[in-house]
């Protein structure tokens, strides 16, 4: 990495519903998680209740074998009834570090491993139950040259 790594702030959130489609990877097969974004695009799932502003990828559900991961909507409310081929991922209430960022979507697998590989060693916290996501935020800086997009890490203060 770089000597000019952007340092996560610490936020609370509250919990969230997101809403969409899931799928299993590895770390060797992460780099086809764009082809997962592609499809749920094009499938035009009609998410009832959903919050306007942003969209989520959130990994979870991971061991040694590999995680899943979400891409998907916040929803006010989860909904009774899901569209088909949709699943729905709460993402816990609490503490989280938050690394935002402008750049290549392609950068983000890199700052994701920077964060929970050197940032979470060096700092005084330690990775808490929940699931780790990326928000992509509606930016008026979006397009051919870079996206805005925020890695959120759910911690806890001490080991």
């Amino acid at each position: 990495m770089t000597d000019a790594e952007p340092v996560p702030e610490i936020e609370t959130s509250g919990a969230r519903c997101i809403v969409g489609t899931a799928r299993s990877y590895t770390m060797q097969t992460r780099n086809r998680i764009p082809e997962q974004w592609q499809a749920f695009f094009e499938a035009g799932h009609q998410i009832s209740d959903a919050v306007d502003g942003a969209m989520y990828g959130v990994s979870f559900d991971g061991d040694e074998n590999g995680f899943r991961y979400a891409v998907g909507v916040e929803v006010a409310q989860r909904p009774e009834v899901l569209p088909e081929g949709c699943c729905a991922v709460t993402l816990s209430e609490g503490a989280y570090a938050v690394l935002r960022l402008f750049g290549a979507p392609s950068d983000l697998p890199r700052h994701f491993d920077w964060l929970l590989n050197n940032w979470l060693a060096a700092s005084p916290y330690s990775y808490r139950d929940g699931a780790m996501f990326e928000l992509y935020p509606e930016d008026a800086r979006n397009g051919p040259d870079g996206m805005a997009y925020e890695i959120w890490m759910p911690v806890e203060r001490g080991a």
